[in-house]
């Protein structure tokens, strides 16, 4: 078991770990927006995205359950000013009928794939409980479902922070 060890132990420091390094991982986050420009674009889908529901399936009363939280980033742990968002929680207090999930769906769908996540997959499809997850590709995923409440969340990929972006560099708050 010794021998077993040392060996992997020695694979690992002549070849690597085999990731990309820091400098690679800092190289992909600044092409990305940065997080407050993630923020209000994914705040500005969410809006489109609860306003249609109401409109054609409701009227559906959205209230902001839980405000915005920031994290760090798993991954990017030596690069300062990343930082990940879990966006406010929307809920409405009430379910959207079975024979609406599929219509909700498709708006979800359409509206959140012009901002570029890709299709939702299911999580839950039962009588009276659903529930959809989507993806795009910083990392960014949105929950959406329904049970005796609606809700709507977002979680950001990993950004850097507007300050610490080589974009803003430069410019005056």
């Amino acid at each position: 078991m010794k021998r077993a060890a040392a060996l992997t132990l020695c694979l690992v420091i002549l070849v690597g770990c085999g990731g990309p390094s820091m400098k690679d991982k800092f190289q992909e986050l600044t092409q990305r927006p940065d997080i407050d420009a993630m923020t209000t674009r994914y705040e500005k889908m969410q809006t489109e995205l609860r306003n249609r529901l109401s409109t054609e399936l409701g009227p559906l009363h959205w209230k902001e359950q839980d405000p915005m939280s920031r994290a760090g980033c798993s991954g990017y742990s030596e690069i300062r000013g990343v930082e990940s968002r879990t966006l406010a929680l929307w809920v409405h207090f009430g379910n959207i009928p079975d024979k609406n999930w599929d219509r909700a769906v498709a708006i979800a769908t359409e509206v959140t794939g012009a901002y570029g996540f890709g299709p939702p997959a299911t999580r839950a499809n039962s009588p009276g409980q659903h529930d959809v997850i989507a993806m795009d590709a910083y990392g960014a995923s949105y929950t959406f479902g329904t049970y005796v409440n609606t809700t709507l969340m977002l979680h950001t990929g990993c950004h850097l922070e507007a300050k610490a972006h080589p974009a803003n560099a430069g410019k005056t708050p």
